[in-house]
């Protein structure tokens, strides 16, 4: 955070009350460059590395288009796996490598095997064809015998290009998914960065969904970073003071994002709009108060009625009609 000294971000710290906290506005951008530096920090450390092969199906040898894997890579999915927290990923990388790269999802639980006889015949990954070695392809979603471009991740799983790019462009879009699996039943293999990027090159517009997805995980994940409620709004705000469950006993963590002066939020809770200067906690009892006096309200207007007389509020719970 210290080394970032662009004009976009607005420091406040002068002048301030006892009722503010210093914070930084971020825009999309400087988020993505933390998350890449967290990504070179954790690949500087220790080796990553994952092995990607060619597979046989059906005495078919097929060749999968696959992007050139780099240790930065398979560091962002490991990072995602344990919620960005670096130093419990180098702890649980040192103690056993080879489990924790199963349960991100970057190695398969069960290593797929070669027949001995076609183990000479493997090809590179860059190849994009499928050679024939006696029966044809056919793709286990759509069932097409035609295709000759399949794609399939370290699991050995072979599919169509066209269906991983419907199935691909469908998690991003309509469930906001960020962590891609392989379309085989109980397969636990994710797709990593690259093999997304391949998928989606001519469509600009989910790319760019599949990127802001990535960052708002690494903003979730970060107890210092806090997504701009107000809608349409790409802008994050860090604010360590505020982190803390102590700090917020004695601060209204009230911050901007800088994008319009109306976006003013709390960071401590999820209150929206500035609740200065009552502290988190008692905003969130006072809203409960409401929302309960709200429900009594609805209660008695639904079950009781007013004295003709007196004006009091009755029930009526026996008796005739």
């Amino acid at each position: 955070m210290d080394e970032l000294d662009d004009d976009d971000i607005k420091v406040v710290s002068e002048g301030k009350t006892a009722y503010e906290v210093d914070y930084k506005a971020l825009t999309h951008q400087q988020v993505k460059d933390l998350m890449v530096a967290d990504i070179e920090y954790i690949s500087t450390i220790f080796g990553v590395d994952v092995s990607l092969c060619v597979f046989i199906y059906h005495n078919v040898l097929l060749t999968f288009c696959i992007p050139c894997v780099a240790q930065s890579d398979v560091a962002a999915l490991l990072l995602r796996y344990l919620d960005w927290n670096k130093d419990r990923l180098t702890e649980r990388y040192m103690d056993d490598a080879s489990s924790i790269s199963i349960a991100a999802g970057i190695s398969p639980v069960h290593k797929p095997s070669y027949p001995a006889s076609d183990r000479s015949k493997r090809v590179t990954r860059s190849s994009k064809s499928s050679k024939k070695l006696g029966q044809s392809f056919i793709c286990p979603i759509c069932f097409d015998d035609t295709a000759t471009d399949t794609l399939a991740l370290p699991c050995g799983h072979a599919f169509c290009t066209d269906c991983w790019t419907v199935y691909t462009v469908s998690k991003i879009r309509d469930e906001g998914e960020h962590r891609i699996l392989c379309m085989a039943e109980n397969c636990g293999v994710v797709a990593l960065d690259p093999y997304v990027h391949k998928l989606l090159s001519e469509d600009k517009d989910t790319t760019a969904r599949y990127d802001e997805l990535l960052v708002r995980n690494y903003v979730a994940c970060n107890k210092n970073l806090k997504y701009c409620p107000f809608p349409s709004c790409d802008r994050s705000v860090s604010c360590p003071t505020a982190s803390s469950r102590s700090a917020l006993s004695t601060v209204v963590p009230t911050v901007s994002c800088g994008a319009d002066p109306k976006h003013r939020f709390c960071f401590g809770c999820s209150i929206d709009g500035d609740h200065r200067p009552v502290l988190c906690a008692i905003a969130r009892m006072w809203l409960k108060k409401c929302r309960d006096d709200s429900e009594t309200a609805n209660w008695i207007k639904s079950n009781t009625k007013e004295c003709s007389k007196c004006q009091s509020t009755i029930e009526k719970n026996g008796g005739c009609k």
